[in-house]
C-alpha cells in the first residue's frame, strides 16, 4: 500500500510540474540567461601551478663529508618524507614570504587596496590567502597554486614563492649554524689555551731531563741495579739523583700526556664540527627539487560559465518547485478543514 502512494505520489508531482510547465520553463530560463550575463560580469581568473619536492636533508656537509657507506637521509637525491615536506609547508606558508610577495607585486596596488585604510593589512592577507593555495599532492610533492585576474602574475608569484624557499631555508639555516659556530669557537678556545697550559708544563718537565717516564725510568733502574752490582758508587749516587727526578716529575708527566691526548680528540672534533658549519654556511645548493615551474595560464580557471549557468537553474528550479507546492498545500488545508466539519456535524 504504501509502495503505491509513493509511487502515486511520484506521479502527482510529475503531473504538478507538468501542469505548471511554462512556469517553470520561463523561470528558468530567465535565471540561465541571468546567470549567463552576470558570469560574463565576473572578472576571470588565471591559475598557474608549481610543484616541487623537500629533500631528505639540507646538511650539504653530511653528505659531502659522509665517508661512510651509503646512507638513504644522506643522498642528495633521495626525497623527503612526510615530516620534512610538512616543514617545507610551513615556510612556504609564512608572512615573510607573505610580506616579500605584498612588496615585489605592489599587491595592495594590484588588488586596489588602500595601504591607509583601516584593517588594510588583514584585507591583503585575506586576499593572498584566497589566490595562493599551497597543498601536498598524493605523491607526497608539494604543489603551488595561484590565481590571479593576470595569467603572467600569477605564474610570476608562483616561480617567486619557490626561489623564496631557498633564501628563506638559507637563513634559518645559518642563523642557527651561525650560533653553533659561535659555540664551538668558544670552547675550541678554552681547549686551545689547555693545551697550551699543558705543552707549557710538558716543557718544563722535559727541561728536568724527564721526556719518556716509563722507558726512562726502566733504563734508570737498570743502570741503577748495575751500578751497585759493581760498587760505582759515584754512578749511584748520579743515578739516585735522576730517580728522584723521575720520581717527583714523573706521574705528572705521564698525567700531563693523558690530558695533552684527550684535548687534541676535543680540539680536532671541535675543529671538524666547524668546517662542517662552514660548509652548510657557504653553501647555494637550492633546498628543493623543481619538477614544475609555473607558466602563465592561457585559459581561465574561474568563472566557469556552464556550471554557473547549470546550477543556477538547478537551484531556481527546486526553489520555484517548493514555493508553488507551498502556495499550493496553503490554497488546499482550508477545503480540507471544512469537509471534517461537515462530517463532524452529520
Amino acid at each position: 500500500m504504501s509502495h503505491n502512494n509513493e509511487n502515486f505520489n511520484s506521479f502527482s508531482l510529475i503531473q504538478f510540474i507538468w501542469h505548471r510547465r511554462w512556469t517553470f520553463l520561463w523561470v528558468c530560463l530567465a535565471t540561465a540567461i541571468l546567470s549567463l550575463i552576470v558570469s560574463f560580469l565576473i572578472r576571470p581568473q588565471y591559475k598557474s601551478t608549481a610543484i616541487i619536492y623537500a629533500p631528505r636533508t639540507n646538511s650539504v656537509a653530511k653528505i659531502l663529508l659522509n665517508e661512510q657507506t651509503y646512507n638513504e637521509r644522506l643522498d642528495m637525491k633521495a626525497y623527503a618524507e612526510e615530516e620534512g615536506t610538512e616543514q617545507m609547508m610551513e615556510i612556504l606558508n609564512s608572512r615573510e614570504i607573505k610580506d616579500i610577495l605584498i612588496n615585489k607585486f605592489d599587491l595592495y596596488k594590484h588588488y586596489e587596496i588602500n595601504p591607509q585604510a583601516k584593517y588594510a593589512r588583514t584585507k591583503i592577507y585575506k586576499n593572498l590567502k584566497s589566490a595562493v593555495d599551497i597543498k601536498r599532492t598524493q605523491y607526497g610533492a608539494i604543489a603551488i597554486n595561484v590565481q590571479d585576474r593576470d595569467p603572467q602574475i600569477a605564474s610570476d608569484m608562483a616561480n617567486e614563492i619557490t626561489f623564496l624557499i631557498d633564501s628563506i631555508k638559507h637563513r634559518i639555516d645559518n642563523e642557527r649554524a651561525m650560533a653553533a659556530y659561535k659555540a664551538l669557537q668558544q670552547q675550541l678556545d678554552s681547549i686551545d689555551r689547555e693545551v697550551a697550559r699543558i705543552d707549557d708544563s710538558l716543557k718544563m718537565v722535559m727541561e728536568y731531563g724527564v721526556f719518556d717516564f716509563t722507558t726512562q725510568s726502566e733504563r734508570m733502574l737498570q743502570q741503577y741495579a748495575i751500578a751497585i752490582s759493581q760498587g760505582n758508587n759515584a754512578g749511584v749516587q748520579r743515578l739516585k739523583k735522576e730517580l728522584e727526578i723521575m720520581a717527583t716529575w714523573g706521574p705528572k708527566h705521564i698525567t700531563w700526556i693523558g690530558e695533552q691526548e684527550e684535548f687534541r680528540k676535543y680540539q680536532a672534533l671541535c675543529k671538524a664540527n666547524m668546517m662542517s658549519l662552514l660548509v652548510d654556511m657557504n653553501n647555494d645548493i637550492p633546498v628543493k627539487f623543481v619538477i614544475e615551474k609555473a607558466i602563465p595560464a592561457d585559459k581561465k580557471a574561474y568563472p566557469k560559465k556552464s556550471l554557473i549557468v547549470v546550477f543556477s537553474t538547478l537551484a531556481s528550479f527546486i526553489i520555484l518547485l517548493i514555493v508553488l507546492l507551498s502556495i499550493d498545500k496553503v490554497k488546499a488545508t482550508p477545503v480540507e478543514s471544512n469537509s471534517s466539519e461537515e462530517n463532524l456535524k452529520r
